[in-house]
């Protein structure tokens, strides 16, 4: 049980948030790379997340502390990313190394795999699914100075933009530089 190393006084807020990483968020976060979120759920990682820096911290909500600045007094001066951040470096970070596989592979064939025939969506809104998802985060990228890049315009095919940034991910450094960006506009 973590409550009771969070009430101890005579330990530093920075080992409690070196533990709060490496063994909650640690947990609260695997596989997030696969993982086809909404924002809704996003935002319910982000509500446990801060309640558990708050307690870590020894902040109520009636004290008026922002996220930010609980996040600032836990990690200090190597202040972590928020939750929504973190997943999308881990979904870049798999994305990347997926689009540099073979393309006999399973999980290149399944990330370029379509809906099979016979198929049929069921009733309501549209499913969010993890293709769709990445699409919508790696949107950034679609234009570079005035020129914009071939497969997120309505007209381009369904997985134009996965052979966009198959060709950009083949270059380690580029593609770094890409997730970079991205993570900075986010």
């Amino acid at each position: 049980n973590l409550g009771h190393l969070w009430r101890l006084r005579d330990v530093s807020l920075a080992v409690k948030g070196r533990i709060y990483n490496a063994s909650v968020r640690a947990v609260l976060l695997y596989a997030c790379e696969t993982w086809p979120l909404r924002v809704e759920d996003v935002r319910r990682l982000s509500v446990f997340d801060h309640r558990c820096l708050r307690r870590i911290a020894d902040i109520q909500w009636q004290h008026h502390v922002s996220n930010a600045e609980v996040r600032h007094r836990v990690f200090g001066h190597r202040d972590d990313n928020s939750i929504g951040v973190t997943i999308l470096k881990h979904r870049l970070r798999w994305l990347g190394h997926v689009l540099r596989m073979s393309s006999q592979r399973i999980p290149r064939r399944a990330l370029f795999a379509d809906a099979g025939t016979g198929w049929k969506k069921r009733r309501g809104g549209q499913c969010m699914t993890w293709c769709r998802d990445m699409k919508e985060s790696c949107k950034g990228l679609a234009c570079v100075g005035p020129s914009r890049l071939p497969g997120w315009g309505l007209r381009d095919g369904a997985t134009q933009w996965l052979e966009t940034l198959s060709d950009m991910a083949q270059n380690r450094s580029q593609w770094r530089s890409c997730c970079n960006l991205l993570l900075l506009s986010s």
